[in-house]
């Protein structure tokens, strides 16, 4: 089994919504696209995103009715080659825990059907799918790497999986890029240590994940 931190060659942003604009404004008027490298068993894009913002009203001041700005720097990252995206089931604040998974899966979803519609409208044909060729979809695949966090209550290694199981579903993807401890509990609670190890090396054995780590 291939053990790793996450993103050991890629940088990570934070898309945090006072940079949105600038962000937007600065990767559609650059038309270089992000590059690739290699972390550990995955190849993955050299510039990832961060989402910790999402979903986060305590300490970014997030609102739903942001969505729609979020997505268009979610768009732009996208268009310029970032396919790796930082997150954690943790991510959102009260009612809106795990929101920030959500959100990846809806933007995933509404962005390959702007772009099926797109093809459709200007009559473009895609001959290297209709032949086979598919490399350069696979590298434009969205990749998502997700913390599972050490809550109390996650003492087993079975809940560590259903744990993987749940981001999957709010993430509308059969398999992650990365699954990771969010944090060790070794220092305050190390009877859950073994237990988490366990969970994560179980959500890799059931093909949950192509990687693991912690955070």
């Amino acid at each position: 089994m291939a053990w790793m931190s996450l993103l050991s060659k890629a940088l990570c942003i934070c898309l945090s919504l006072p940079s949105v604009t600038g962000l937007v404004s600065n990767l559609t008027g650059n038309k270089s696209k992000i590059g690739r490298v290699t972390a550990g068993p995955i190849e993955i894009s050299s510039l990832g995103c961060g989402t910790w913002s999402w979903g986060n009203k305590l300490l970014w001041d997030y609102d739903p009715s942001q969505d729609e700005e979020i997505y268009r720097a979610y768009r732009a990252v996208r268009d310029a080659g970032v396919t790796i995206f930082d997150t954690a089931d943790s991510y959102g604040t009260m009612e809106l825990n795990g929101r920030a998974e959500i959100l990846l899966g809806r933007f995933e979803r509404r962005l390959q059907e702007e772009k099926l519609s797109d093809k459709s409208q200007s009559g473009m044909f895609d001959f290297g799918s209709f032949l086979g060729n598919s490399d350069a979809a696979k590298s434009n695949t969205q990749q998502v790497a997700t913390k599972f966090a050490p809550y109390p209550w996650r003492i087993t290694r079975g809940s560590l999986v259903q744990a993987a199981k749940e981001s999957l579903k709010r993430l509308e993807q059969d398999k992650l890029c990365v699954a990771q401890l969010h944090w060790s509990t070794q220092n305050y609670q190390p009877f859950q240590e073994g237990a988490l190890w366990e969970g994560i090396a179980d959500i890799y054995d059931e093909n949950l994940c192509e990687a693991v780590g912690v955070s």
